[in-house]
């Protein structure tokens, strides 16, 4: 068999396809991607080692697809492609995953929404290992289901108890490349969750309805049950057939969660539906201390709180995360590249900052920009590097700590996409951690990074 994977990306997703292709000796693997070599590290060596063959650089991929009997599509590549229309056959991690014979052993979890879909993942994952089942997790939060299948492989061949549930992380992307993939023939599933609906990645899509109807794919007679937002329940049912019957909604009355963050308001109906009991849950999910890049308290230290919410790429995610913070003095670091997207869900949070620093981009340019203006308010930038924008929202949250002795935030929530200045949203969070890190320890005097004072 000839694979190709359509896309390395730098998240893992085609390093752990090319990986679980590559140990078949009855299997040729190749790899393309657009970006150069350089973009990828030690992953192209890495794979050519094993017999793939790599082609970066690669704004035409024709031959390389006209080659395959099967191309592995990474979510990001368009289906708009025209080059796809010559393979013979196009698949996805998921739809390897929901086609092994051993997943009708597990309990299917997937998640999808326009945000809160990772924070979701992890709460749930979080409340089963807590009550004693095991639950591995995969999707859009950075873990291929390759990688899930490798591992259940690996269980079954040394005769180890299986996972009980596997918890996924569904973007529409994928949810529309699993469709196609499995003509339409979606696995049971014991629990869909669609957390929010907010209007996002119109740089990919040609309206917000087409967004929507990849989204809505994932909910069906297939589905035991459905949780979704009670704001979004109305939305949900007017854009399904038959499915009244199956959907429960959060937070719910009686929910101990319902003034804290979404993702344990959700998770906390999402475990009950899975059939544990309400004192089980609500223990469970107390020691849950969240995900990395989604309103992150990364360190506080003398009277300033950092914040790292570097996975806000929309607008609406960014008044969401200020609410959170609310009633601190909050330091804005926000703007980046263009989806598409209008800025005016973070109109809100503009008016609600102490200050507001600006890191450069397309986004930020064309249409935070004059948000920001036509509202009045003072900022800082646009600033080309983190350390720019980080240095001058730490000066403006010093400065206000000593006037009002008020303990300040300074806020990493940029409601705009990265590609322009970093490598994805995740690189940009670590370099502010990274600053973070170096402030702390260069104001303490000491090598180790204390987390507060």
């Amino acid at each position: 068999m000839k694979v190709l994977v359509l896309g390395l990306g730098t998240n893992g997703g085609g390093r752990a396809a090319a990986l679980h292709f590559a140990h078949d000796p009855h299997t040729q693997v190749r790899v393309s991607d657009m970006a150069p070599r350089s973009s990828f590290g030690d992953v192209p060596d890495e794979l050519e080692r094993l017999g793939v063959q790599c082609h970066f650089a690669q704004s035409d991929p024709k031959d390389d697809i006209k080659w395959a009997d099967v191309v592995i599509k990474n979510p990001a590549v368009p289906t708009s492609m025209p080059q796809l229309s010559l393979a013979k056959r196009i698949a996805n991690d998921f739809s390897y995953l929901f086609s092994m014979d051993w997943i009708d052993r597990m309990h299917l979890v997937a998640v999808t929404g326009t945000k809160g879909k990772t924070t979701t993942v992890a709460a749930i994952q979080h409340g089963l290992q807590e009550m004693g089942s095991e639950a591995l997790i995969c999707g859009n939060i950075g873990i291929s289901a390759f990688t899930v299948i490798e591992e259940i492989e690996r269980r079954i061949a040394d005769g180890r108890p299986l996972p009980q549930y596997i918890v996924m992380e569904m973007s529409s992307w994928q949810i529309h490349d699993t469709y196609v993939a499995l003509n339409g023939v979606m696995p049971h599933m014991d629990l869909a969750i669609f957390t929010s609906k907010y209007a996002d990645h119109q740089n990919s899509y040609h309206n917000l309805r087409e967004y929507y109807d990849d989204k809505l794919k994932l909910f069906g007679p297939h589905c035991r049950m459905i949780l979704v937002n009670s704001r979004n329940r109305d939305f949900l049912l007017d854009h399904t057939y038959g499915l009244k019957r199956l959907v429960h909604v959060f937070p719910g009355y009686g929910n101990p969660f319902r003034q804290t963050k979404m993702e344990l308001q959700c998770a906390f109906v999402a475990l009950r539906l899975l059939g544990f009991s309400k004192r089980q849950v609500a223990t469970a999910l107390s020691t849950y201390k969240g995900m990395p890049h989604r309103i992150e308290q990364v360190a506080l230290y003398k009277d300033i709180m950092f914040v790292n919410d570097s996975a806000a790429t929309i607008a609406e995610a960014v008044t969401f995360s200020m609410k959170n913070i609310a009633p601190l003095s909050t330091h804005l670091i926000c703007g980046g590249t263009d989806k598409d997207l209008k800025a005016t869900g973070m109109e809100e949070a503009l008016t609600m900052a102490t200050s507001i620093t600006l890191l450069d981009g397309s986004f930020t340019r064309t249409r935070l920009l004059p948000l920001i203006e036509s509202l009045g308010l003072e900022y800082e930038g646009p600033f080309s590097t983190m350390k720019e924008a980080f240095d001058v929202a730490v000066r403006k949250a010093e400065a206000k700590r000593e006037e009002f002795n008020q303990v300040q935030c300074v806020l990493l929530s940029p409601g705009a996409a990265s590609f322009e200045l970093f490598r994805n949203e995740f690189d940009r969070g670590n370099q502010f951690k990274a600053l973070v890190k170096t402030y702390v320890a260069k104001k303490s005097g000491q090598r180790r990074f204390p987390l507060s004072d």
